[in-house]
């Protein structure tokens, strides 16, 4: 995967821009929010990228930063909701505020999002509430890798929502007597408080 791009914007579009590296000349589709955020034509700038492929086609989408990028894969992870309907949800809101609709399972502002109905918002709401990737990349300090992630994983699978278990989890970390206890002792103790706390 081509994680990202660095050069220079050779041009600008409503959904896509150009951009120069190396002697290469790349178009990427982008949101509106993220074509709006970056420099001006000539500037040198960052875009974080994902390769679309199929056997007839292949397009790169381009993001300007990490988290739209991980909002853009978990909405493709719904059923009914393609690389170009996600990149028009994302021209129309911004990653916080679509966050707030899927915490407040707002349904009527989603469905009011261009290329959303009822249906397809329904969906969004279902599979993403509480389970969205970005809440990882800005856990705040709770790591991806080690046993902080691994007590995630073990009580997202319990069926508590993810967003919580990250905020529980992270408060627990930075307890003093927990601190104070060996791996094993830690561990137990971490995810006893966490459930009970996740189950009140």
């Amino acid at each position: 995967m081509i994680n990202s791009i660095n050069g220079v914007i050779t041009e600008k579009g409503d959904s896509w821009i150009c951009m120069e590296n190396h002697g290469m000349e790349w178009q990427i589709i982008s949101s509106g929010i993220s074509i709006s955020s970056l420099p001006a034509v000539g500037n040198q700038a960052r875009i974080f990228t994902w390769l679309y492929h199929k056997e007839d086609q292949m397009a790169l989408y381009g993001f300007s930063s990490v988290k739209e990028r991980f909002l853009f894969l978990d909405l493709i992870s719904v059923s009914g909701v393609g690389p170009k309907g996600a990149i028009k949800i994302l021209s129309a809101v911004r990653p916080d505020q679509l966050m707030l609709y899927l915490e407040e399972e707002n349904l009527e502002g989603l469905a009011s999002l261009p290329g959303l109905g009822k249906k397809t918002a329904q969906k969004i709401l279902l599979q993403l509430r509480g389970k969205l990737s970005w809440e990882d990349a800005d856990s705040g300090g709770t790591s991806s890798h080690g046993p902080e992630s691994e007590w995630v994983e073990s009580l997202t699978a319990m069926g508590f929502e993810k967003r919580k278990v990250l905020s529980i989890v992270k408060n627990l970390m930075k307890d003093e007597d927990i601190a104070s206890l060996g791996p094993d002792k830690k561990e137990q103790e971490i995810l006893r408080r966490a459930i009970v706390e996740l189950s009140s």
